[in-house]
């Protein structure tokens, strides 16, 4: 019997270190033919584990970017990122994505696997890719939408300061300056616009980029208004006063739609809030009338 359990514990043995020499072959074919892309890896990150990472990382996006919605989701990615004023690329952010969620599906799947069988393999797949896919990507939207409406709620005020400055005598780029002194998001855009202004971009160029990052369409018809001006000689102050007339017109028939849509969508929870209300106050006269027998 002890020679037959070391029999045993010996065939494991070479069976497992048979799978690791295997393994250690095809990570280094791997790596050999991706050698030019692992230097270049090895030089922008600090550790080889990073490295490891960053390699992974590209590998699985390589994978799955001919796929319609991995196309649909780094477009997507590509427009929030510049609406949340987050730095990067498109692309590493939706491969750190997959990853992370490759690696969630991995341990979900092991531990629910354990836990509760089969199902608990498909449920920890399915929370990995739902991280990959819906989750880490609503978060990325959300950001980006809260604060385009921020900077949405400053162009008044940017506006009104323009036209200040260029009363007293100053220029649209004075201007634009005086905007950029302040910490808001409006801000932040307007001192992105300026510095692609002095590595020589055309200030027609950044503003309309910085339009097309905030992904707003009232900032875009105001820049393209600037713009215009520019182009024709009009004078600045009276494009930036229309531009803020129209806008505080459009922003008063948005609340006045607001207004008008609020009933119609207070009609269900109006009508939950009452039910509620209801069964408080009905609801221990029935169960007296059940405890007595009545029903």
């Amino acid at each position: 019997m002890p020679l037959e359990l070391a029999l045993a514990f010996g065939m494991a043995f070479i069976a497992a270190f048979g799978v690791v020499v295997v393994f250690a072959m095809a990570v280094n074919d791997f790596l050999r033919i991706r050698d030019r892309q692992w230097a270049m890896l090895r030089a922008t990150n600090d550790s080889t584990l990073d490295t490891v990472n960053a390699l992974m990382r590209d590998v699985l996006y390589e994978g799955t970017a001919h796929y319609a919605f991995i196309e649909r989701l780094t477009k997507n990615v590509r427009v929030n990122l510049g609406r949340a004023g987050l730095p990067g690329n498109a692309r590493d952010w939706v491969s750190g994505a997959l990853y992370e969620g490759l690696l969630a599906a991995i341990v979900l799947s092991v531990v629910l696997g354990l836990l509760i069988g089969l199902g608990g393999v498909i449920l920890g797949v399915a929370a990995g890719a739902g991280w990959a896919l819906w989750i880490k990507p609503s978060m990325l939207d959300a950001d980006g939408e809260q604060r385009s409406r921020i900077v949405y709620r400053r162009i008044p005020y940017a506006l009104d300061l323009s036209v200040l400055v260029l009363e007293t005598g100053g220029t649209l780029r004075e201007g634009l300056e005086e905007i950029a002194q302040h910490d808001d998001p409006m801000a932040e855009e307007i001192r992105v616009a300026l510095k692609e202004i002095d590595s020589g971009s055309t200030q027609a160029a950044a503003l309309k980029g910085m339009a097309r990052r905030v992904g707003l369409e009232s900032l875009e018809t105001i820049v393209l208004a600037i713009n215009r001006g520019e182009e024709t000689g009009a004078p600045m102050v009276n494009t930036l006063v229309m531009q803020a007339e129209m806008f505080r017109e459009r922003r008063l028939q948005e609340v006045e739609k607001l207004a008008v849509e609020a009933p119609a969508k207070m009609t269900f929870p109006n009508m939950m809030i009452m039910f509620a209300v209801l069964l408080l106050i009905v609801g221990p006269l029935i169960i007296q009338l059940t405890d007595s027998g009545m029903f």
